[in-house]
């Protein structure tokens, strides 16, 4: 059996361990981009793409299966199968880059790669949901700061050197975290699906159609529009002024030791999405830069604020946590992907059709911000934090004897109408009963289940199996 990690290197170590390993993976992320994609046209233009699927798709596999299929991914599958697709991946590209194999190659190996560098993510992600929200506020403006603040670096080194880094950090930020997340991934192995445990404990876990996994994919269109529109010879318009947003956030949460206001952050990155989407028809070269810089800035501090607030759920549920990271990395990535896209096709736009690039310049801006007045006009990062009601720290069962426990559930069935088949659900849901019990003892089918406790939350007004638990123990 493996120790928990509290027990043996403390918070203190794991919390260094995750922030150096963020900022790997963005140093990493940046010499991608700037550095190695490029050599990529040279030999198969498309390998950057694929691979970049590669790595949303896997994060959104395993947060499928983290959610319904949690034993097939054991710390002992997981952490060796993805040491494998990474360490393969770094010696087969490295092969790739110096001219061997082709464009076949060149798309297995960063493919591999990008499948190593989505379960380095991970495990990242898992180490830090130990964390209260401003340790992981701490973790995340920190390695965001010294990640982009070693973008400079890119611009100076040798490129055999900036290839050399992106192929190694990746696996240095793997070692650091796998250790710390080894115990969180036995134990959702062993323990219930969280699809299961959602159907008679809804708070518990995050749903995948949330609406924070939305505004993420949205979000994220915005900064993959931006890394591809205004490129040149495949690298995207960078400035070292999208380092100043990120520090004044950090300075923000460790001179004023507070958590990341996440909302007030999101508000912020509205404006520079929208105010970079504004500029992007410009024929000054300068304000087209500055549209890049917009974007980017915008885009960074929205992620800064994902990453926090996935740690955050993930801490307060750790049975969850896989899915909900892995989910929420996964949708960050399927929106890079799409805004990719769009940039690449207005970058068409910009010398062959000036009214399109508007049209659909200005398509964007009106969805983006419809999306923020709209569609987040009841939403809060913090509420749905706080949404999330620990497994733990919910009553297992009423403590009422069985007379005067069914008398009681008889009384609030009355009360809020509740039909005979509903009545039963309850006594059962008070007693503590999982969704597999009632599923048999009732005979009936998952999604009956599902629905009768749906309709039992909805009929009584509540959100917590400890709601649940309150109604139904003696008035006394």
């Amino acid at each position: 059996m493996h120790m928990d990690y509290r027990e043996t290197g403390g918070v203190g170590n794991v919390f260094w361990r995750a922030t150096v390993a963020l900022a790997l993976l963005m140093f990493a992320t940046s010499l991608m981009n700037m550095v190695v994609f490029p050599l990529f046209d040279t030999v198969f233009t498309y390998a950057r793409d694929i691979s970049i699927t590669a790595n949303a798709v896997v994060l959104v596999l395993i947060g499928i299966l983290a959610t319904f299929r949690p034993r097939y991914l054991s710390s002992h599958i997981f952490i060796t199968g993805m040491a494998v697709c990474l360490g393969s991946g770094v010696l087969l590209l490295a092969a790739s880059l110096a001219g061997i194999g082709g464009p076949a190659l060149l798309v297995v190996s960063s493919s591999l790669m990008a499948v190593g560098r989505a379960g380095a993510i991970v495990l990242m992600g898992l180490a830090a949901s130990r964390f209260s929200i401003r340790q992981a506020s701490v973790c995340v403006t920190v390695g965001f700061t010294v990640g982009y603040a070693c973008t400079a670096l890119a611009w100076i080194v040798p490129m055999w050197v900036g290839v050399a880094l992106f192929l190694i950090l990746p696996l240095v930020a793997f070692c650091l975290t796998a250790g710390p997340a080894r115990s969180l991934l036995d134990e959702a192995a062993a323990g219930q699906a969280p699809a299961d445990v959602a159907i008679t404990r809804p708070s518990t876990f995050l749903p995948l159609a949330s609406q924070l996994f939305v505004c993420i994919l949205l979000f994220r269109m915005a900064f993959g529009y931006s890394l591809r529109f205004g490129e040149t010879g495949g690298v995207p318009v960078s400035d070292f002024l999208v380092l100043v947003p990120v520090a004044a956030m950090m300075l923000y949460v460790v001179l004023g030791r507070r958590a990341i206001d996440a909302d007030l952050a999101a508000q912020i990155s509205v404006v520079l999405v929208v105010a970079g989407f504004f500029l992007v028809t410009a024929d000054s070269r300068n304000l087209s830069v500055a549209s890049n810089v917009l974007l980017s800035a915008g885009n960074t501090l929205f992620d800064m604020v994902a990453w926090v607030v996935l740690i955050s759920i993930a801490a307060r549920n750790r049975a969850g946590a896989l899915a909900v990271f892995a989910w929420g990395r996964g949708m960050s990535g399927l929106g890079t992907l799409a805004g990719a896209a769009l940039g690449v096709w207005s970058n068409s736009l910009f010398s062959s059709n000036r009214d399109m690039l508007i049209i659909v310049s200005g398509s964007i801006v009106v969805l983006f911000v419809a999306y923020a007045i709209i569609g987040l006009k009841h939403f809060s990062f913090k509420e749905t934090i706080e949404g999330i009601t620990p497994v733990e720290g919910e009553a297992e069962a009423a403590t009422n004897p069985e007379e005067e426990f069914d008398e009681r559930c008889a009384a609030v069935a009355d009360e809020y109408g509740l039909s005979p088949r509903e009545l039963e659900v309850l006594k059962m849901l008070g007693r503590g009963r999982d969704r597999a019990y009632i599923e048999e003892k009732l005979v009936v089918s998952r999604n009956t289940v599902k629905a009768h406790v749906k309709h039992i939350y909805a009929k009584l007004g509540i959100h917590s199996h400890q709601d649940l638990i309150a109604l139904v123990q003696d008035d006394d």
